[in-house]
């Protein structure tokens, strides 16, 4: 009788562990775009950088869809630093995956918040 509760009790313990060691870790925030590459769809936003899947969309606050490529930040490829009314801020939510940091949500903000 012991030996079928024991397999049951085993198996729930192992099957919570795995779905446990599964869970990812999650950051929410926003910040200056500092740096943005549309060929490797990565995104630096305030020294931290993001990969961008294709299925993250890229709204504005205005609900339009945005391409990465679009995306202004503070230091461009081949310029000097540009002035900070020149540069996106945006808001995130990211997961952390084996590969680094990705994207889930990303919008640009109209304006700087205060």
């Amino acid at each position: 009788m012991r030996k079928p509760i024991t397999w049951i009790l085993g198996t729930c313990f192992l099957l919570l562990f795995a779905t446990s060691a599964q869970a990812e870790e999650k950051r929410r925030g926003q910040g200056i775009v500092d740096q943005v590459n549309a060929g490797t769809r990565t995104i630096t936003v305030e020294s931290q950088e993001y990969s961008v899947p294709l299925n993250c969309k890229i709204t504005r606050e205005s609900g339009s869809i945005t391409p990465l490529a679009k995306l202004r930040g503070i230091m461009n490829a081949g310029q000097e630093m540009v002035s900070t009314s020149d540069v996106d801020f945006v808001r995130f939510e990211a997961v952390k995956k084996p590969g680094g940091w990705q994207m889930v949500k990303l919008t640009v903000m109209d304006e700087v918040p205060e």
